[in-house]
């Protein structure tokens, strides 16, 4: 159960932490890439969510660490950020209505979402009784 839980939290880790990289350090093809443009306005807001995503992907090699009694508010907001997400991807995809940027790109970034929140989702049903 151990080996299990390591792997989740990792796979949680490696998520987060590969949108935060591409949002703060590739702030500009990420725009360019997945909304089809970029500004100074798009690039403030992708770097304070990729400042997010860092912080949270922090707050779960902390807890990692130490121990995961009592952190269920921290898990279960990491895990409506990534339905929530998934569903607005969901939506440009369903009325395919991709903007200025491509189809394929939403698509892509959908699945990472829905695997995130899949992992994070099963961690939360593992580890439940220990996460309250």
């Amino acid at each position: 159960m151990k080996k299990i839980n390591n792997i989740l939290l990792l796979l949680n880790i490696f998520f987060l932490l590969y949108y935060s990289f591409q949002l703060l350090v590739s702030t500009d093809e990420f725009a360019l890439k997945n909304l089809g443009t970029f500004n100074h306005a798009v690039a403030g807001l992708s770097e304070i969510i990729g400042i997010i995503f860092l912080t949270l992907s922090i707050s779960i090699i902390y807890i990692w660490k130490n121990n995961i009694k009592g952190q269920l508010p921290l898990f279960l907001s990491i895990l409506l950020i990534q339905v929530l997400i998934f569903l607005n991807f969901l939506r440009y995809i369903i009325t395919d209505s991709p903007g200025e940027t491509t189809i394929e790109s939403i698509i892509i970034n959908a699945f990472i979402f829905f695997i995130g929140g899949l992992v994070n989702f099963l961690f939360i049903y593992i580890n439940f009784s220990k996460l309250k």
